[in-house]
């Protein structure tokens, strides 16, 4: 049996890692993969914001999506109270007071610190989930934008999406329009998405050797956590690079 963490623990581990004060940091986590942790979510959450300090900020993605979304289905999207399916991690950041939660209706992120509002700001606004001006592209335009992939490895890790959708993949959005009415307090408005297309199957992880090769990802352990943490900057480029040079890299050949 593992250690028993605490905050501190925690904190102790991410900064071995590389995670320091002034980062901007896009957390994809499994919290049963650290081992037990002391008071659970919550004090990774605390931790994370330890680290990053009063200039940084913490975001989770909390998504909301599935496979039945389509034209035939009414979607429905409360910013306050849908609960997104990325984990307690996710989940507890997303209820943190304080928290800013981008209004998305399937690929929204939550955020808490000092660039929370600018990150998430205009998500409802992109015509798709993960492009141009959402918080996966101005985490990768940030110089002091991360990801840490935490407990899970690269087909966990949402920025390859906004990746696919830069680039253009054929495979990647449903070829019609989705309506989503996006609920945020007293307000309601109908707009149209083009959204994921499921169906797929994704090998991420093709790209691993090349963000360590280019010394973009880092690995370490975070309680009994296998951690990487890369930039969001470099690995955009690099994954750009790698769809250019083959249009499918990113899809399993199995």
């Amino acid at each position: 049996m593992g250690r028993s963490l605490d905050r501190a623990d925690i904190s102790a581990d991410l900064a071995s890692l590389g995670l320091r004060a002034g980062h901007h940091v896009l957390v994809h986590s499994s919290l049963s993969s650290m081992g037990h942790v002391h008071g659970g979510a919550e004090t990774v959450v605390r931790a994370l914001v330890d680290v990053v300090g009063a200039t940084g900020t913490v975001l989770v993605p909390t998504l909301t999506g599935s496979e039945k979304v389509g034209p035939g289905t009414p979607l429905v999207f409360d910013v306050a109270s849908t609960p997104g399916w990325t984990g307690a991690i996710s989940e507890a950041l997303r209820q943190w007071d304080g928290a800013v939660r981008s209004r998305h209706p399937t690929h929204s992120v939550a955020a808490l610190g000092a660039g929370a509002k600018r990150l998430t700001a205009g998500h409802a606004d992109c015509l798709t989930p993960c492009g141009p001006g959402s918080p996966y592209d101005r985490l990768a335009g940030d110089p002091d934008g991360v990801i840490l992939l935490l407990g899970c490895d690269h087909e966990s890790n949402t920025t390859w999406h906004h990746v696919e959708e830069v680039a253009g993949a054929e495979y990647h959005l449903q070829p019609v329009l989705v309506r989503a009415e996006i609920r945020d307090g007293d307000s309601s408005e109908l707009r149209d998405y083009w959204m994921h297309q499921y169906g797929t199957s994704r090998n991420f992880g093709a790209i691993e050797p090349l963000l360590q090769q280019r010394h973009h990802q880092v690995e370490g352990r975070v309680g009994e956590a296998f951690a990487r943490l890369l930039s969001a900057g470099g690995a955009v480029s690099v994954g750009l690079q790698a769809l250019k040079a083959d249009r499918r890299f990113f899809v399993s050949s199995s």
